[in-house]
């Protein structure tokens, strides 16, 4: 048997980092310890009084400098989608059962996110919604939230308010409004909002030629409220790739969506919910 070659110490010692720092979880809290540690050595060289100038710990100090100049803040974004990715595979693979998750969560919204109840997928004592609602409509479940308490709130809008909301700028300063409102009636509340879920080319037949029009503006609409939530740090649920993926998953009317959709919807969703938690 052919005899395995023995590196020198130091190179098996830079391998074995360099491995590491291929995951990104270790290369953080491999960072972390090197920090610390020679944060240590430095003090106890200080305290000692000595003075010491060795290679050592003058490259410590210099890693030091460069890790202050680090953008700490892409390692963590890199981390949180890692967890992110994690979590949904999870749920797609059935090891979380994504149903399962909805205990502690209210859905409101108009005749699509009814689906979630009226397909039997989410207990309807947790679903806030109605055919042609709007954001206007929050007021109308106020006991029913109050009574169910829960810890997070999904708007599912959109499709209705294009109709009535000339332009998304007003709807979102009424959206402002309703997001208020509600963490006014549940302080202890997330509220997040979903994106809006466009309609087909020929479901645009059975609308009014002005919100016709208007519906066809939903992909700028969605980008513009994606900002709003950014800027002002409101949870977004952005299922555009779901829907563009499955639009086999429409249903025959181009508007709302078959049942197999919500699944794909819901995975989003508590995706976006246990980030926050």
């Amino acid at each position: 048997m052919q005899k395995r070659k023995k590196y020198p110490l130091s190179r098996r010692i830079r391998r074995f980092f360099k491995k590491q720092f291929r995951n990104p979880r270790k290369r953080l809290f491999l960072e972390l310890a090197a920090v610390a540690v020679i944060i240590g050595i430095v003090i106890f060289i200080a305290l000692s009084g000595q003075n010491i100038a060795t290679d050592d710990v003058k490259e410590g100090v210099a890693y030091i400098e460069g890790l202050e100049a680090t953008d700490t803040a892409s390692i963590e974004e890199e981390l949180r989608q890692l967890r992110r990715a994690e979590r949904k595979a999870a749920l797609e693979s059935g090891d979380l059962d994504v149903w399962a998750q909805f205990t502690d969560i209210a859905i409101m919204g108009d005749s699509r996110a009814m689906g979630f109840s009226s397909y039997n997928l989410v207990d309807e004592s947790h679903v806030f919604a109605a055919l042609g609602g709007t954001i206007r409509d929050i007021d109308t479940y106020t006991d029913q939230l109050v009574s169910l308490n829960p810890s997070n709130i999904i708007l599912c809008y959109g499709l209705n308010d294009v109709g009535y909301w000339s332009s998304v700028n007003d709807y979102l300063s009424d959206l402002d409004k309703t997001i208020e409102e509600l963490q006014t009636l549940l302080p202890q509340a997330i509220v997040y909002v979903n994106s809006i879920i466009p309609v087909t080319s020929s479901a645009l037949e059975s609308y009014s030629k002005e919100v016709s029009e208007r519906i066809q503006d939903i992909p700028d609409w969605n980008e513009a409220i994606s900002q709003h939530c950014e800027d002002n740090s409101i949870p977004y649920i952005d299922i555009t790739e779901e829907v563009e993926t499955h639009r086999d998953l429409y249903d025959v009317d181009g508007i709302h969506m078959q049942k197999a959709f919500y699944e794909y919807w819901a995975i989003d969703m508590i995706t976006e919910v246990t980030e926050n938690e």
